[in-house]
C-alpha cells in the first residue's frame, strides 16, 4: 500500500474527511478577500500608531484592527488549505466594519460628532469600515453559496 492510500484509509477510519464535508476549493477562489480583510486590520493598527488620536479611538482601532487581522487570517488559512471560508467568521468582519462606521459617532470625544483629534482618523475609520463590510459580506455570500451547493449535491 502506498502513502496516499494509507492516508485515505485513516480518514475513512475516523468517519469523515472535513474536505469532503465542505467540498474542495481547488482554485482557492476568494483567497484574496480574506487577505484584504487582514490587510485592512493591519492598516488600522498602523494608522492608530501614526495618527494623533484620542485614547478611545486609539484602543478601538487597535482592537478592531487585531480582530480583522484574526478573522482575515483565519479564513485565508482555510482557503489556503483548499477549504471555503467560514460564513460566521466573515460576518464578524461585517460586524467589525459596521462598528468602525458607527464608532466616530458613538464614542464622540467632545461634541459627539467626531471621536478623533483630527479629521483623517475620522474618515479613515469610516472608509475602512465600508471596505470591511463589503469584503466581509461578499466573502460570507461566497461561503454560504458554496455550502448550499455542497448540501444540494450531497443530498
Amino acid at each position: 500500500m502506498d502513502m496516499d492510500t494509507d492516508r485515505h484509509d485513516e480518514r475513512a477510519d475516523h468517519g469523515h474527511d472535513e474536505r469532503a464535508d465542505h467540498g474542495a476549493n481547488p482554485s482557492e477562489r476568494g483567497k484574496w478577500l480574506s487577505a484584504l480583510i487582514a490587510l485592512l486590520g493591519a492598516w488600522m493598527i498602523v494608522q492608530a500608531l501614526l495618527l494623533e488620536l484620542t485614547a478611545a479611538q486609539f484602543w478601538n482601532d487597535i482592537l478592531i484592527g487585531a480582530l480583522l487581522v484574526g478573522v482575515g487570517g483565519y479564513n485565508y488559512s482555510r482557503r489556503a488549505d483548499e477549504r471555503f471560508a467560514n460564513t460566521a467568521v466573515s460576518l464578524i468582519a461585517v460586524a467589525a466594519g459596521l462598528w468602525l462606521i458607527a464608532a466616530p459617532f458613538v464614542l464622540g470625544a467632545d461634541t459627539g460628532l467626531t471621536e478623533t483629534a483630527n479629521e483623517l482618523g475620522f474618515y479613515n475609520d469610516i472608509a475602512v469600515g465600508l471596505l470591511a463590510v463589503g469584503l466581509g459580506a461578499y466573502s460570507a455570500y461566497q461561503a454560504r453559496d458554496h455550502q448550499e451547493d455542497t448540501r444540494r449535491t450531497n443530498a
